[in-house]
């Protein structure tokens, strides 16, 4: 496990962006990172599929993280 980086189990549906949200943080900063809601599906059955497969979802934000694949915001959208 990278002791740099924290994810905090904080899945959500940001509506503003249409997309689940979740945090983590990298040596103490926190980063958001947001998956898109795909275009059939639903907010809250996406955000209980996403909340089983957190571990995999991690993973890909710590690849994104590694390869500094912020946007302008300091985001992360995988």
């Amino acid at each position: 496990m990278n002791q740099q980086l924290i994810f905090n189990n904080d899945f959500y549906y940001a509506v503003d962006r249409n997309a689940i949200g979740f945090s983590c943080l990298v040596a103490g900063l926190k980063v958001d990172c947001f998956i898109p809601l795909p275009v059939q599906d639903k907010a809250e059955q996406f955000l209980l599929q996403v909340k089983d497969e957190a571990f995999t979802w991690e993973d890909k934000a710590e690849l994104a993280i590694a390869t500094d694949s912020y946007n302008g915001k300091g985001e992360i959208w995988l």
